[in-house]
């Protein structure tokens, strides 16, 4: 008799077994996470505030704004910003087609108590919530039924000097929060 043991064969690893097998569950996996990944981006971009396309012009701290109303671009928002014992605040001004000057604060009463920012996009405030165009209330009525209104800032016009107030922005911002 021969002391000759046969050659035992050796089996391949379990684990390379497996990964030729299921590569195609780790490519769903991957694809999953990639989609959630982006989504999560997404969600964060849309997120941010949105920039104005018009320049912001800051006035000296208690400074009225002075300015003469035949150098306001037809239809467009003109976005300012003042500071009131130590409180900023946006306001907006607007020449109509039929040269009636809007004043008001930069941003409807809903966003101001929930501290959102708007933004002006083609010569129109728009409401960070709704992401609509804001119209101008007139005579403290409200003209869209979500209360996403300009709110009217008091204000004095002459043929060649529109007059703004910083403090009659800041009392009429608190007045606009307190409602």
């Amino acid at each position: 008799m021969s002391n000759h043991v046969p050659p035992r064969k050796h089996r391949k690893s379990v684990r390379q077994g497996y990964w030729n097998l299921l590569w195609p569950i780790w490519v769903l996996c991957a694809g999953l996470l990639l989609l959630v990944v982006i989504g999560i981006v997404q969600v964060y971009v849309a997120s941010l505030p949105q920039k104005s396309d018009v320049p912001l012009v800051v006035l000296d701290h208690d400074r009225d704004l002075h300015l003469d109303p035949t150098k306001l671009r037809l239809s467009d928002a003109h976005l300012f910003e003042t500071s009131v014992s130590g409180e900023r605040v946006k306001f907006v001004v607007e020449r109509t087609k039929s040269n009636t000057i809007h004043v008001a604060i930069a941003s409807c009463r809903l966003c101001y108590r929930g501290h959102n920012s708007n933004y002006v996009r083609k010569g129109k405030m728009i409401c960070s919530e709704c992401n609509g165009s804001m119209p101008f209330e007139v005579n403290d009525r409200r003209s869209v039924k979500n209360a996403c209104a300009l709110v009217e800032v008091p204000h004095t016009e002459t043929s060649r000097d529109l007059t703004v107030l910083a403090r009659d922005v800041l009392a009429q911002t608190t007045e606009t929060i307190q409602r």
